[in-house]
């Protein structure tokens, strides 16, 4: 199908975007919980706030839009495993977009505006995307193919292979990442990923393998038991074994893309749920602490996988046996043995998961000691007795060889001790059979054998898994936690419409009104009836003693502190109405001790606020804010200017290239309000008057925080 042709069939104009975001949560299961505004057609929105819009629209779809830029060389790769996604694709002065569905044999489908899926080849697509980027190039190209003399039946592939090295290495933009939240339900997120298929792909090749090799096992054994081994059986065995092989290699591969897939979808929901701890949450935890949280967060997928897979395998394996040792020599007395070693197991399993349990206390407690002792190891060394120390230390180290020596026993009791055992009793339990009148024969005796082997391999599957499970417990009850915060709550907020003005209500820009706020386990409030009115514009200095609330009125009306009394109002909306984008519209930069720069590049640390990854603008403004601020020559320092990598591996900055970062992060956040708390108290008096005229100049509403 030619470009334009496909383009009347598939195309969506910018009119009939939310038409195109509800068809596609339609199409990929995902119900849009409030439906987009249709009319919002009648008033699109301009370029620089598609994003903002596309946001605002999938949080009504209960989705997650998400801006990406791919290379060029990478955009077949982003068509074929992208989907849901909506791909900007103007028609000369007319906005539009195509909506990624999803691909099958090898190319992209794409929704229409009847609702129908279209195929489309994939070099058709990329045309139509970099035409922009390749039509400056086709000139060179035909100089090039002509002075060479490349025959017209090569042209074509010629002249894409050029491209593709011109300009492989161009980003791509206007593509946009549709998802579920990661505070969406999390069975709900596995669901939609696929994972309940791969699970099930995964138990039946299982099932096929086991099954196979018993077969294997059943033409070699009989064969040979009975005399009659020819080529026609060693055949067939070597057929099941070939076979077999890339059986194991798929059943891998399934599995690999399942921890991938369970993999992505837990590190999404801790991190947001990370970021949604409330912050004295994680002061009081401290450092030692939540390193320990983030060891075992580390731990919890790769033994919960394990674990699930150890147990699910020996299932399937002692299933195998069960009936395998009802075909032998002593039936009831194995079937009868086996049932009560895989009773043990679970007993034994217990019982190892108390003891690891209680080593694996210790050992964090250890962590979390060792850590805090070396971040206030020069105030010990200058002012705790030797003797005290070193007795603190003794005894931990005492207690946890200990707890180590209690888990090693019950390792080994549950390991070694219990196949030694099944292997002794499993040839006992065959003593009454031959000891009969009537003997059983070879192959009776065989099939028992087998029988023995496969449930030894069995339980002792099932008793790593255990074992694998018990140390994801321990890890799930660190970080369930951080876990269930990241979970959202069943009406969050929904972002209001950023086509909207900013002053649509009239009044204040930010009101309080009766705000009280009192910290956990204080019996006071710090903060007492609270009246207070910001008008747009306005330029207000908030003074006061230490410990007087300043910084904690200031968490509260950026949402970072939840209002404990009173009413918030941004633009006439509360917090709950507002949701997430209340931060959007209301910033600050914390205390310097507070603010934090991320390991990353300058870019990213001081636009993050705004979107990611930047465009040209974005980053010319960034260069203008640090020249006003004075940071000018840092950037003519630092061989990457605004690409330099910064944070603790990277380019380190002074205490006062700092503030002024975080002062420049919070001015290019563009926000209705920018609250800067003690941003200048850093800053030399030359410095401080030159940034004070930025941000006098820069920021609508500015509230500044200092000591009298």
């Amino acid at each position: 199908m030619p470009g334009e042709a496909f383009l009347d069939a598939a195309w969506w104009p910018l009119t009939a975007l939310a038409e195109a975001l509800e068809a596609l949560a339609g199409a990929h299961g995902l119900a849009p919980a409030t439906p987009v505004d249709s009319a919002a057609g009648d008033n699109p929105p301009a370029d620089e706030l598609l994003n903002d819009w596309l946001h605002w629209a999938a949080a009504r779809c209960d989705l997650e839009a998400v801006p990406v830029q791919t290379p060029v060389r990478e955009l077949r790769a982003f068509m074929l495993h992208g989907a849901p996604a909506i791909v900007r694709l103007d028609r000369g002065c007319e906005r539009g977009f195509l909506a990624l569905t999803g691909q099958r044999g090898g190319q992209p489908l794409f929704l229409t505006p009847p609702g129908q899926r279209l195929r489309i080849r994939c070099e058709t697509v990329e045309a139509l995307l970099i035409r922009e980027l390749v039509e400056p190039l086709q000139p060179e190209i035909v100089r090039v193919l002509d002075a060479a003399g490349i025959t017209p039946t090569r042209r074509a592939r010629v002249s894409t292979a050029m491209v593709c090295e011109r300009i492989g290495g161009e980003p791509v933009g206007g593509l946009t990442l549709l998802r579920l939240p990661p505070g969406a339900a999390f069975t709900r997120q596995a669901r939609q990923a696929g994972l309940h298929l791969r699970l099930s792909q995964i138990v039946g090749l299982f099932v096929l393998l086991y099954g196979a090799e018993l077969w294997s096992w059943q033409l070699i054994g009989g064969a040979t038991i009975n005399g009659r081994l020819d080529w026609g059986w060693l055949a067939a065995w070597a057929l099941l074994a070939f076979t077999m092989l890339p059986g194991r290699l798929l059943a891998g591969w399934v599995e690999s893309l399942f921890a991938l897939d369970f993999g992505r979808l837990l590190k999404a929901r801790l991190l947001a749920g990370a970021l949604a701890l409330p912050p004295d949450a994680v002061k009081r935890r401290g450092v030692g602490a939540m390193i320990g949280q983030v060891m075992e967060a580390q731990a919890l997928e790769g033994m919960a996988l394990a674990g699930t897979f150890g147990v699910l395998v020996g299932m399937i394996e002692l299933g195998f046996a069960a009936w395998v040792l009802r075909l032998g020599a002593a039936p009831v007395l194995h079937t009868a043995l086996l049932a009560l070693f895989a009773a043990l197991t679970i007993l034994l399993g217990l019982h190892f998961h108390r003891r690891i349990m209680a080593w694996t206390r210790q050992r964090l407690g250890l962590t979390d000691y060792l850590v805090e002792a070396m971040i206030g190891h020069r105030t010990r060394l200058a002012q705790e007795r030797p003797p005290r120390r070193d007795a603190t230390e003794d005894a931990l180290q005492a207690s946890y060889f200990g707890t180590a020596q209690q888990m090693d026993s019950a390792t080994l009791q549950f390991g070694s001790g219990l196949g030694l055992a099944w292997n002794l009793l499993g040839l006992a339990a065959l003593a009454p059979a031959l000891a009969g009148a009537a003997p059983p024969g070879a192959s009776a005796l065989a099939i028992s054998l087998g029988g023995l082997m496969l449930a030894q391999r069995a339980l002792g599957g099932i008793g790593g898994g255990l074992s694998n499970l018990s140390r994801a417990r321990f890890a799930w009850r660190e970080v369930a936690t951080i876990f269930r915060a990241g979970l959202r709550p069943e009406r969050p907020g929904l972002p209001v419409d950023p086509r909207a003005p900013k002053s649509a209500v009239q009044g204040p820009v930010l009101e309080v009104r009766g705000l009280r706020y009192r910290h956990e386990g204080a019996s006071t409030p710090v903060l007492q009836g609270v009246d207070l009115a910001i008008a747009a514009g306005d330029r207000i200095l908030i003074e006061g003693p230490s410990g007087g609330g300043k910084s904690t009125l200031a968490n509260v009306l950026t949402g970072l502190r939840p209002a404990q009394q009173g009413l918030l109002l941004l633009d006439g909306l509360d917090p709950p109405t507002l949701g997430d984008s209340w931060h959007a519209r209301i910033t600050a930069a914390p205390q310097f001790h507070e603010n934090h720069i991320l390991s990353g590049t300058l870019a990213f640390n001081l636009l993050m606020g705004r979107q990611w990854p930047p465009s040209e603008a974005d980053l010319a403004e960034a260069h203008e804010v640090c020249e006003e601020l004075g940071l000018g020559d840092l950037l003519r320092r630092m061989p990457g200017g605004l690409h330099q990598r910064v944070g603790e591996t990277g380019w380190q900055l002074s205490h006062g290239e700092r503030s002024r970062v975080f002062l420049a992060r919070a001015l290019l956040q563009r926000a209705a309000v920018t609250i800067l708390d003690e941003s200048f108290a850093s800053l030399d008096p030359a410095t401080m008057d030159r940034c004070l005229d930025t941000a006098l100049k820069r920021a609508e509403t500015l509230v500044v925080i200092a000591h009298p």
